[in-house]
């Protein structure tokens, strides 16, 4: 199933509203004029509950387990190129962790770029929700959401209260998109374009593409807790990924790196025996991280 996922992205023209600048503009113009409803299912799995609180303006979702008592938080920030809200993807994840890893999940409904939102303005506010929750602290995030994860992760160090680890699944981490390697990788992803994500990423990080917390590839990780990665090889992302890995190593960080040869952006969300073998792993990272704290 793995293997076929390129193909099936491509029938699905999966890449349509990234193939250029003004497809991503028309699109956001689109999403202006028709906001995304941002509400959990309306079923949730058995074996948790989903409530809602409004936080600065935001609405922000908690997922906890109910067969047993939560001991960790995970702050998890969906993907969707800053443009989109949480998919089902997002939410069967989120329950899944919540329940098998006993902890609770906050997932906030940040701004979107079309509503204004941007790194300045959305990183310092996971940063207090964050700040306030009991208990050993995950961040998660995957795509977009992995590019305020880990601004989220370096604020939090630099506050002196790091995050007990942070998950990163297929993270955009140089705004700048200026590696040369993207364009090797572009024709062997069905999913991203370059062209179209350049205005999405100058939308989101604005004049602070050189700042080292809110263009998370600058940032240094010695000191920001344990940090997991995932990256699949046809994954426009996955030539910086490998680089901030690599980076982080040499400064001292303490990183896990798993990299899916031949699989796509965000694999560990997609239904394929990978993914599922990536989304024990993300359970059991948690698990492991919270009951031990």
């Amino acid at each position: 199933m793995g293997r076929l996922m390129p193909g099936i992205m491509r029938l699905r023209r999966s890449n349509k509203n990234h193939r250029t600048r003004d497809r991503v503009q028309s699109y956001l113009d689109y999403r202006v004029r028709n906001p995304e409803p941002s509400d959990p299912p309306r079923q949730p799995q058995k074996d948790v509950s989903i409530s809602e609180s409004a936080e600065h303006g935001w609405r922000v979702f908690t997922v906890s387990p109910t067969g047993a008592e939560a001991h960790g938080t995970v702050v998890y920030l969906h993907g969707g190129g800053w443009m989109n809200e949480a998919v089902s993807q997002h939410w069967k994840l989120v329950q899944q962790i919540a329940a098998e890893a006993s902890v609770k999940v906050i997932l906030p409904a940040y701004p979107l770029v079309q509503a204004g939102g941007t790194a300045e303005t959305v990183v310092p506010i996971v940063s207090r929700i964050s700040e306030r929750v009991e208990g050993p602290l995950v961040l998660m995030g995957d795509s977009a959401g992995g590019t305020i994860a880990m601004s989220t992760s370096f604020l939090l160090k630099e506050r002196g209260r790091p995050a007990d680890l942070t998950v990163l699944i297929a993270p955009a981490l140089d705004m700048r998109m200026q590696n040369p390697e993207m364009d090797e990788i572009q024709p062997l992803d069905p999913w991203l374009v370059k062209k179209g994500q350049l205005l999405l990423t100058e939308m989101w990080i604005g004049e602070n593409g050189n700042d080292p917390i809110l263009n998370p590839f600058l940032g240094n990780t010695r000191g920001a807790g344990k940090i997991l990665v995932f990256s699949g090889t046809r994954d426009l992302l996955n030539p910086d990924t490998r680089i901030f890995v690599r980076n982080a190593i040499t400064a001292g960080g303490d990183v896990d790196y798993y990299e899916q040869d031949g699989h796509l952006h965000v694999y560990p969300l997609l239904p394929t025996p990978e993914g599922k073998q990536a989304r024990n792993a993300i359970v059991n990272a948690v698990r492991r991280t919270t009951e031990t704290r």
